[in-house]
């Protein structure tokens, strides 16, 4: 049975392998075709964001949020339930965070529990948005898909009035906050790149969610409620609780990401817009099939679409939207159950069958 398990695991991950070489050679098509240069466009698209010490750093810089959003949507997936107000959450968090790390200056706190303190209340921040929509679904039925999107842009005009209101600094000519304070900033880990100390902030909170999710109670819950509502009800797990606390820890990821992302990257808030990293952790949870363990690789793997997408866009005639193709491409081949079946289930017959013949001859 272990045998079968690790089969159906490495399996998994070849699938997503195949998926992604996939469409990557469909990308690699639709460059040919429509560029006017597609030797430059290839090249720029496959070498281009390893070329450079900043575009190398740029992919970690892209990764680290992702890897955030995508442990969170690993939770809200467990429990089978779309909640997309991570989107929101992200910037908001961002804001808050920004808010409080202005307001906190003057406390003369250590850099290390300053930072550590704003990321704390993104997390709170995201926990109690995230809560809002997965109460309402529970209790009265709404559909969590339209709800969290509404949420969404509610949290979007939000922070367009704390920033316009509360935080802006009318000092400089564009819409943007006071400056963030240095000691309320993850400072730069190899210089020149603009790889950030927030990496291994990531690094930490992977190894935690993973250790959740395969160790605890918690996780065998929200797996069990996921797989099988009824049998976790019969066995005496509050599904309910248990799938609202799901998709509040996965905001309280979200909400992190934000925190982080902002006192990383950004001396000053102004987003004006949806950053889109809420959206893009659910293909990065779809990657990885809700498993934490495999979120780096996935988010990784994404960053350097975006990373190549934008080196193209800068060198070519190619926009960078065409990198919606690529998105769409692998999360239907990933989402579906069917994608190479027939050879998993060979394989796993195979695998059990050798399984069995030696068991015999013992």
């Amino acid at each position: 049975m272990k045998n079968v398990r690790r089969v159906e695991a490495v399996f998994e991950v070849l699938r997503i392998v195949v998926a992604f070489l996939v469409a990557y050679g469909l990308t690699l098509l639709v460059l040919v075709i429509i560029s006017e240069d597609p030797a430059q466009a290839i090249y720029s698209f496959t070498v281009g964001p390893f070329t450079t010490p900043r575009r190398i750093g740029g992919i970690i810089q892209k990764a680290v949020p992702l890897v955030f959003t995508g442990l969170g949507m690993c939770f809200m997936y467990s429990v089978n339930r779309f909640n997309l107000s991570g989107e929101g959450i992200f910037i908001m968090s961002a804001c808050i965070t920004t808010y409080f790390a202005l307001s906190m200056q003057g406390l003369g706190l250590p850099k290390w529990l300053y930072i550590l303190v704003l990321l704390a209340i993104g997390a709170l921040v995201g926990f109690v948005l995230a809560s809002i929509p997965a109460i309402i679904n529970v209790k009265l039925g709404a559909n969590i898909i339209v709800l969290s999107i509404m949420l969404n842009y509610i949290l979007l005009y939000f922070t367009q009035f704390v920033l316009t209101r509360v935080v802006r600094d009318v000092g400089v000519s564009y819409t943007a906050s006071y400056e963030i304070p240095v000691t309320a900033r993850f400072g730069e880990l190899i210089p020149r790149t603009g790889i950030h100390t927030g990496v291994f902030v990531a690094l930490l909170f992977c190894v935690v969610v993973t250790v959740l999710f395969k160790k605890t109670s918690l996780g065998f819950e929200m797996r069990t409620v996921g797989s099988n509502p009824d049998f976790a009800v019969q066995i005496g797990i509050n599904a309910v609780t248990t799938i609202v606390l799901a998709q509040a820890l996965g905001g309280a990821l979200a909400g992190v990401g934000g925190s982080l992302e902002q006192l990383a990257m950004n001396s000053r808030f102004q987003w004006t817009e949806l950053t889109n990293h809420g959206m893009n952790g659910v293909v990065v949870a779809v990657l990885a099939k809700k498993r934490p363990q495999y979120v780096i690789l996935t988010a990784l793997l994404m960053a350097y679409i975006r990373q190549g997408a934008q080196v193209v866009s800068s060198s070519t005639d190619i926009p960078a939207e065409f990198i919606v193709l690529v998105q769409g491409v692998i999360i239907l081949m990933v989402a579906a159950e069917t994608f190479l079946s027939k050879t998993r289930n060979k394989i796993i017959y195979e695998s059990a069958l050798r399984s069995t013949e030696n068991s015999n001859a013992a």
